[in-house]
């Protein structure tokens, strides 16, 4: 099991690039219309077709104006230039990269008020305006609805929470939504392991047509999805952010640094 960096040195990767694999998925999708199937395009969304970094921003910048914050002056100080490029994956990736202590008193209390404060916001409706489309995202998906692909967005965001805003947010980027080629999948419920959820939704959409290929930033994730759908799925790797959640070595895995 390999996190990471030590993940992407452990996987074996197609060497196409990423104008080639999208160009092998564009390929695919006439490939499949012309012999009279439903192609099938997967997507997740946090980090994959959007970038939540300055959804994260936005959060701690709030947080830094907080009363109770302002009591935790040495961290203040830490992150008073702070820039939404500078943000990772999690709250503890920037703490590390910005060499703030979080694990000793009385930080760990200062990292915890800030933890506990974003963690409320991040999984919410009301942020999700921040995210913004991964550079070619929306362009891309949009060519391959209107090529006649049935467009799958499969996510780790959840009903209760983020259904409203994740709804309008594709809406506002002019992502595919309300038509019968598009569908959203959300966790009926927070408490749902991710890793389970989109195996199982994997199995799911199978069966609604031809899955052509599936976009995921998650290691842990694209590797059990491409157990399901198998070697004929283009599987694709977007380099971006991932958590440190360890996965297995992937291989016959395509990799992307964008959509453009």
């Amino acid at each position: 099991m390999y996190v990471r960096e030590e993940w992407v040195k452990k996987t074996e990767f197609f060497p196409q690039s990423t104008s080639e694999v999208l160009a092998m998925v564009v390929k695919r999708v006439k490939e499949v219309l012309g012999g009279g199937k439903l192609p099938i395009v997967v997507f997740d969304l946090d980090s994959t077709l959007f970038n939540v970094s300055k959804r994260s921003y936005e959060i701690l910048r709030e947080w830094l104006g907080h009363p109770e914050a302002k009591t935790f002056q040495e961290t203040l100080e830490s992150l008073k230039d702070l820039n939404h490029t500078e943000m990772r994956y999690s709250l503890q990736d920037l703490w590390d990269q910005r060499k703030i202590p979080h694990e000793k008193a009385p930080f760990e209390k200062h990292f915890k008020h800030a933890k506990d404060f974003w963690r409320k916001r991040f999984f919410s409706n009301e942020y999700l305006k921040h995210d913004e489309p991964t550079e070619g995202a929306a362009d891309f998906v949009k060519k391959i609805y209107e090529m006649g692909a049935k467009v799958v967005y499969l996510t780790g965001r959840d009903v209760p929470l983020m259904s409203f805003g994740t709804f309008d947010q594709l809406k506002m980027h002019g992502l595919p939504i309300e038509a019968d080629r598009s569908r959203l999948i959300l966790k009926p419920k927070r408490q749902v392991d991710d890793l389970d959820f989109k195996t199982q939704a994997a199995k799911t959409i199978m069966g609604w047509g031809e899955v052509v290929a599936s976009f995921e930033n998650e290691p842990k994730n694209l590797v059990a999805m491409a157990g399901v759908f198998g070697p004929t799925v283009m599987n694709v790797f977007i380099q971006t952010v991932s958590s440190d959640h360890p996965a297995p070595a992937g291989k016959g895995i395509y990799r992307i640094d964008g959509f453009n």
